[in-house]
């Protein structure tokens, strides 16, 4: 208490000479005064005091490098995050036009999925062709061997041609199927934003 006083008639001293001082707050709370800065008011934050004693000026204490790191990082990201808030209001205007109704979105959704689908089938289709063939081959290849005759290199190189189509029809059925499946996923989220941005667009509408 006896400190607190004898800083306020510090204070008050100053003033009464006309001169400019600065106050501000240890970490116990406590306040100072002193008509020059010390690395303590900076450290802390001060107010500049008039010379009738009142503060007509805060200054906020000086910040760590980290701490203008982690200012500058967030002043960082929050723009990023505007930017994209503002691309995605942009994406989900031309979705909008681009399909005034619902049922525009699910058919055109729905045409890609068939579209997939068709793939599908005719490449399944073709691998059916291709493993018969490859039995067939296979089966003359066979008959060769066990007669004790050599393979001819034209039914070699037919058989691992027929091998290697067969094993990249594979891969791509399997890949189209996985491509079907995310798709699939994907449309369930569009359909779900769409409808989302619709609202938000019919409530903005006067």
């Amino acid at each position: 208490m006896l400190l607190v006083l004898a800083s306020v008639s510090l204070a008050t001293h100053a003033a009464g000479r006309g001169h400019t001082h600065f106050m501000w707050k240890d970490g116990a709370g406590t306040p100072h005064y002193s008509d020059t800065l010390t690395m303590e008011a900076l450290q802390f934050g001060y107010d500049v005091i008039n010379d009738k004693g009142v503060p007509v000026k805060h200054v906020d204490r000086q910040r760590t490098p980290e701490e203008l790191f982690a200012e500058e990082a967030a002043a960082s990201a929050a723009a990023a995050a505007k930017r994209e808030a503002e691309a995605q209001a942009q994406r989900d205007k031309r979705m909008l036009a681009a399909f005034p109704t619902e049922h525009d979105l699910v058919a055109a959704r729905q045409a890609q999925l068939d579209s997939i689908d068709q793939n599908i089938r005719a490449a399944t289709n073709s691998l059916g062709v291709q493993e018969h063939s490859l039995g067939d081959a296979l089966a003359h290849a066979d008959g060769f061997e066990h007669s004790g005759k050599p393979v001819p290199d034209t039914l070699q190189k037919q058989i691992e041609s027929l091998r290697k189509s067969a094993e990249a029809l594979h891969a791509y059925v399997a890949r189209r199927q996985k491509e079907k499946v995310e798709a699939t996923k994907k449309f369930n989220l569009d359909l779900e934003h769409y409808r989302e941005a619709r609202g938000r667009d019919s409530v903005s509408q006067p």
